[in-house]
């Protein structure tokens, strides 16, 4: 469907943005200044929201089109798309948790442990970019 095509191109040039952003936050600010800095931690932690967000709404649209299983929760996106083949399993293994943490982000229901934060910032960038190198590499294949 050239719609959902469409949508699925816009929501990864915007991962893609977001990613870039990430980068930039994660030259600027050690993680000694992160912990100390509300400003750097409100903009980390949007950030990252934000880019798993794009990651699921992304999985969630090529779900739909390709009619794979439905999700029960965030992290089963990753995991169906691993099964529709759109990467490898292990990568699957990668992004494990994202979907969780992303709530904890969105809902801050918990007291956020900023080492944890930090963290997540130095592993997401990587994953989420080879997220979407998979996501256009399955979009050209169709």
């Amino acid at each position: 469907m050239m719609v959902a095509r469409f949508t699925i191109d816009t929501h990864l040039k915007h991962l893609k943005k977001i990613i870039r952003q990430a980068e930039k936050y994660k030259k600027m600010v050690d993680k000694k200044r992160f912990l100390t800095d509300q400003m750097a931690q409100d903009a980390v932690c949007r950030t990252l929201q934000l880019m798993i967000e794009a990651g699921l709404t992304i999985g969630e649209m090529i779900i739909a089109e390709n009619d794979l299983r439905k999700p029960e929760k965030n992290d089963d996106i990753f995991d169906i798309l691993a099964e529709g083949k759109i990467y490898p399993r292990s990568f699957a293994e990668e992004l494990w948790g994202a979907g969780g943490f992303r709530n904890i982000l969105t809902h801050n229901y918990v007291d956020l442990n900023l080492d944890l934060v930090y963290d997540n910032l130095e592993k997401g960038i990587p994953v989420f970019k080879k997220y979407a190198q998979y996501i256009a590499k399955f979009l050209l294949k169709k």
